[in-house]
């Protein structure tokens, strides 16, 4: 589960995994985000709380919000075999990973994808699929969209897993709205037609659309319409790999 701050990580999270219990699969959530101290959901089932605290960090070496995460997640890198232990003992079908909002001090920074690489990814027999989330708010206009859409090919850049998109919080704005922000980001073209201009930079112009294309589904994590069409969507593509 990764996407900007506040593009609904933590809620889409919970509702999956609830959903999935619901069908009937053994579903867990792991939460890396040791600055996390309220969960939209139960609490985690696997934390890495456990082993490092933000705040703990902060005081102990009188640091600011982001600087204690940046030494927190430095710090989590440790613990990562201890977390993959739990998982394997554990021994969930589906593991639901919620991680840290600030998503350039996680997957920009070698700590962050040697964490995820180390109490994730190396777990045996892992089939592991990203979902990039969203937030319609953050799509008031096509450069909005662009922005996002190159920050998620970063992303599947940095992870080297396969990755979807997922639009959040469809029940926060009129369905010709969401209709509308869904079309234009399954259609990076039409969004780089928008801001064609003379004043668009020389790179912009140069993007070749199918080179961030991706593959986004509507979904609320609070209503929870679209969970099943997006479940479903990824128990194929983890089915074919």
């Amino acid at each position: 589960m990764l996407g900007p701050a506040g593009s609904g990580k933590s809620v889409l999270a919970g509702a999956i995994t609830y959903l999935l219990r619901d069908l009937g699969y053994d579903a867990l959530i792991a939460n890396l985000d040791p600055a996390a101290i309220v969960y939209p959901y139960e609490e985690p089932d696997i934390n890495i709380r456990k082993y490092v605290r933000t705040e703990r960090v902060m005081r102990r070496f009188g640091l600011g919000p982001n600087g204690g995460l940046i030494a927190s997640i430095d710090i989590a890198v440790k613990f990562g075999r201890r977390l993959k232990r739990e998982i394997i003992e554990n021994g969930p079908e589906v593991l639901v990973v919620d991680t840290p909002g600030q998503l350039e001090l996680f997957v920009f920074r070698h700590a962050g994808i040697m964490l995820l690489q180390e109490a994730i990814l190396d777990v045996p027999d892992n089939k592991a699929l990203a979902l990039f989330l969203f937030d319609p708010i953050l799509c008031s206009d096509a450069s909005s969209m662009l922005s996002l859409l190159l920050l998620a090919a970063s992303v599947s850049l940095r992870i080297y897993i396969p990755m979807i998109g997922v639009l959040t919080k469809t029940d926060l704005l009129p369905d010709r709205e969401i209709k509308k922000i869904w079309n234009l980001l399954n259609d990076p073209r039409q969004i780089l037609l928008q801001i064609q201009d003379k004043n668009t930079p020389f790179a912009v112009r140069k993007i070749d659309p199918q080179a961030i294309k991706l593959d986004v589904w509507p979904v609320s994590g609070v209503s929870g319409d679209g969970l099943e069409n997006l479940i479903t969507k990824i128990i194929d593509i983890l089915g074919e790999e």
